[in-house]
């Protein structure tokens, strides 16, 4: 069948805007359809972390996307007697970032859309929607009703969907949900403008797990504030979502005051945690919440949408170049669904601990906590798809962790190595890596648009990766566009294996006398 397009997207939050802008920028053709009238122009995120400010480099102007974004050192956790239990740190950096930002998403989205609007293979209809999808074995047919009811077909390659938790996308593809819980508590949520510099008791991440009224207060970003408040259940929400108990709540908390705020909005809602059983059918794909949606107390809702915009991305821009055959995207539900499913219930049981209404069962969580008896457990890497593995078929050393990223130098230049050799594979080590790969693998890294990098100590400005060696005995990483480590190698003789490891796990477009 022919196409009209390479990939509709459908949904433009920040997973539909990454990939988009990822795929747009190698000129490939992508239809964006999202049902709003215009850009929402509201924050829902407010905070994102390090390995996501590092997509922004390659799918916006950083700088633009992270204004007014601050450093979240950790979370303040107060009991339900008022006092401080132990803090979640988050102070510490990762892929060359802070690990924690609390920011002000309108700036994000600005960027991502300015982003994509340079790239004239990529058109953006506001005010669509899909209202049908049939595939065949080559292509997916969309039906699409633009804002005036005029409806058109549009034939893609592939469908990608991040439309949302009530995603038509899932139900059209026939994928089932899985509901972890059926929430029935209500939150309102509601945003302030500094009018005045803000105290420090509200410019830090916060949860209050008061069994009278659990809440959360915090940044969003510089000069905003947020606060996130469980309506009981006798209460009124059509009373509660009144400005005045708004503003009381910050008087009474912060001894803030309609002088030193404006709310900007104030909303009420209830948390989802499901996971779809299927992250793909056929040529259609799900990412962000219409894959999986979780409660806000990881801060990951927004960053698994761009975490799964990110590996779609790499993957597609070497299925539809051709230089990837497209059994590579097969590799896309075993990566993302572990991690995504761990974020889901990750965000649950921490909702759990922090939402406790029983006295008596949150006194007994708050003497654990205060004596070290509950752990919160490490973001886990990939574990399945294209990372090196062991002789027992199990990760290698490193294999499908985050890869670090070092401010370089490069003459009189000093940026984070990203900025100054932009968006790809990476291959680094001090080693001499193009008398070890010789040409044939340096010829196929270059199909691939791999940056082969000689990364010796003089160029190594901030000792990243004089670090990274030191803590893993490894003399090279090669690690992929969404910045996850295929692996490392040991010494020079390890050097080419890794490689032809990395090039037999994307293989070349298979020769076939249908379409790709």
């Amino acid at each position: 069948m022919a196409v009209d397009v390479d990939v509709v997207v459908v949904g433009f939050g920040p997973g539909g805007e990454v990939v988009t802008s990822l795929l747009g920028q190698a000129g490939h053709r992508v239809l964006v359809l999202d049902k709003a009238p215009a850009p929402y122009g509201q924050p829902r995120m407010s905070t994102l972390d390090g390995e996501i400010a590092r997509v922004l480099q390659h799918a916006a102007d950083r700088a633009e996307a992270m204004r007014e974004a601050i450093q979240a050192p950790n979370i303040l956790i107060y009991g339900a007697d008022g006092d401080p239990v132990p803090p979640i740190d988050w102070d510490y950096r990762i892929a060359g970032h802070w690990s924690h930002y609390s920011l002000h998403q309108p700036n994000i989205e600005a960027a991502l859309e300015a982003r994509i609007a340079q790239n004239p293979s990529v058109e953006v209809r506001w005010g669509a929607r899909a209202i049908g999808i049939d595939q065949s074995t080559d292509a997916v047919r969309v039906t699409v009703e633009n804002a005036d009811g005029a409806r058109s077909e549009v034939s893609a390659r592939y469908v990608l969907g991040f439309d949302g938790a009530g995603s038509f996308v899932r139900q059209a593809a026939g994928i089932e949900l899985e509901v972890l819980r059926e929430h029935d508590d209500r939150w309102i949520l509601t945003d302030f403008d500094a009018l005045r510099a803000l105290p420090e008791a509200i410019a830090r991440t916060q949860y209050h797990m008061d069994p009278a009224r659990p809440w959360f207060a915090g940044p969003n970003g510089a000069n905003r504030c947020r606060t996130d408040v469980r309506v009981l259940p006798h209460e009124d929400l059509d009373e509660m979502l009144h400005e005045d108990y708004g503003y009381a709540f910050l008087e009474e908390r912060f001894g803030l005051t309609r002088e030193d705020v404006r709310m900007t909005r104030r909303v009420a809602y209830r948390f989802r945690s499901h996971i779809a059983r299927a992250f793909r059918a056929g040529r259609v794909f799900l990412g962000g919440d219409a894959a999986h949606a979780m409660t806000p107390y990881m801060g990951q809702g927004a960053c698994c949408a761009m975490r799964d915009a990110a590996n779609l991305a790499w993957k597609l821009r070497l299925v539809l170049s051709g230089a990837a055959d497209q059994s590579l995207l097969d590799t896309y539900e075993p990566e993302r669904l572990p991690q995504s499913e761990f974020f889901v219930r990750g965000s649950l049981a921490i909702f759990q601990y922090v939402n406790e209404l029983d006295p008596e069962k949150a006194a007994a969580r708050d003497v654990a906590s205060r004596a070290g008896e509950i752990d919160f457990p490490p973001i886990p890497g990939l574990v399945a798809g294209v990372i090196r593995r062991d002789a027992a078929g199990e990760p290698a050393p490193c294999a499908g962790q985050l890869a670090p990223q070092g401010v370089v130098r490069h003459g009189d230049i000093e940026e984070r190595l990203d900025d100054l050799v932009g968006y790809g594979v990476q291959l680094i080590s001090p080693l001499p890596l193009d008398e070890l790969l010789g040409p044939d693998r340096l010829a196929r890294l270059a199909e691939l648009g791999a940056h082969v990098l000689r990364i010796e100590d003089s160029a190594d400005a901030d000792d990243t990766y004089r670090d990274f060696w030191a803590a893993t005995g490894a003399t090279a990483l090669l690690a992929r566009p969404d910045h996850y480590l295929f692996g490392v190698a040991t010494d020079a003789a390890d050097l080419p294996v890794l490689v032809d490891e990395f090039l037999a796990q994307v293989p070349r477009a298979a020769v076939t006398a249908g379409v790709r």
